[in-house]
């Protein structure tokens, strides 16, 4: 259980380094999620999340950034450490969010943060 938590200081807050993040990252694409990695010169991950409005309504957006707060939250160990992250959840999982569980995302997010070690 240790390390475990989300700290303030791993969020992604300030305009400035989502721009950061989407001029020098890489991308990460599936039918579902968008995931920009950019490195960071910190020995610990920060992540944002940017959820559209087109995204359902409010409580269906928020519902997805817990998911993704907690999936990372939970799996830290399976992300490279020293990045900046920001998720985008695509139209498509908009449309299936109904029918998808937390551990079918857990299952998309972690297949493709594999891919930056790779």
């Amino acid at each position: 259980m240790e390390g475990q938590t989300f700290k303030k200081k791993e969020r992604l807050r300030l305009k400035r380094n989502f721009k950061n993040v989407f001029e020098k990252g890489g991308r990460l694409i599936d039918n579902n999620f968008v995931i920009i990695y950019a490195q960071n010169t910190m020995d610990y991950n920060r992540i944002g999340i940017i959820v559209n409005k087109k995204f359902g309504n409010a409580v269906v957006r928020n519902s997805v950034k817990r998911y993704i707060r907690e999936i990372y939250r939970t799996n830290k160990t399976f992300f490279p450490i020293g990045y900046d992250f920001v998720f985008i959840p695509r139209k498509e999982l908009s449309k299936n969010f109904k029918r998808i569980n937390y551990s079918q995302m857990k299952s998309l997010i972690l297949k493709l943060v594999r891919k930056i070690s790779e």
